[in-house]
């Protein structure tokens, strides 16, 4: 009697746990749903903004974000064919892991060009050449600088030239910020593979932990 009492109270209590841990997958799966959608709504809003300056990089820009998004969409999509069509749990588990490599190379590699490109063109001299050389009509207008004048409480001013290359800095700024947000949706797309990968390999150490009883069970009969 003692001993069916100890059992009913453990069956209990595994109950419990697995309803605390299905609360808890269901939460975090809530929150990252309302993460994810909310990073994709503020790229869609960063991605129409039209800024009004002359941006002489602009298609290398467009170009390494484009690219950065279709890459992640294929490692996406790939994801979600492979847990639709492949059955064996094993094969699964190897092509998730594959993926999974590609997807932290791809994001070492785009994180390294953003360094190159920040290095290459995230300066005042820079922007200053393209001014000179690039830029054409232009003009000695000159207008009010409104922090200087308000920090220093006398008139300043800034050049059409010194303006230029303020708005290409605060252009390069918003670019990487774009870069940074759409590398966020890269660690969470890794960090939902390594989870699912982590899922199907611990249903298959149970699996084999079962063989191994069963094959026991068999040679003791």
């Amino acid at each position: 009697m003692f001993f069916t009492t100890n059992e009913s109270k453990n069956e209990k209590t595994e109950k419990e746990e697995k309803k605390k841990e299905t609360y808890i997958e269901k939460l975090a799966k809530s929150m990252l749903t309302i993460i994810i959608c909310g990073l994709v709504i503020l790229i869609f809003l960063i991605f129409f903004y039209k800024p009004n300056v002359i941006d002489f990089i602009e298609e290398i820009k467009v170009t390494y974000i484009y690219g950065i998004l279709i890459i992640l969409g294929l490692i996406i999509f790939s994801i979600i064919l492979c847990y639709i069509l492949i059955k064996d749990k094993k094969l699964l588990s190897e092509t998730l892991k594959l993926i999974l490599f590609f997807n932290i190379l791809f994001l070492i590699i785009f994180f390294y060009i953003e360094i190159v490109l920040d290095i290459t063109y995230n300066n005042e001299e820079i922007f200053g050449e393209f001014y000179d050389t690039k830029v054409e009509n232009k003009t000695d207008t000159k207008q009010v600088d409104v922090l200087n004048t308000l920090l220093k409480g006398e008139l300043k001013t800034k050049n059409e030239k010194e303006v230029y290359i303020e708005k290409n800095l605060s252009q390069f700024t918003y670019f990487k910020i774009k870069v940074y947000l759409v590398f966020i949706l890269y660690v969470i797309t890794l960090l939902i593979n390594t989870w699912i990968i982590s899922k199907i390999d611990k249903g298959l150490k149970a699996r084999k932990i079962l063989e191994k009883d069963d094959k026991i069970i068999f040679k003791n009969k």
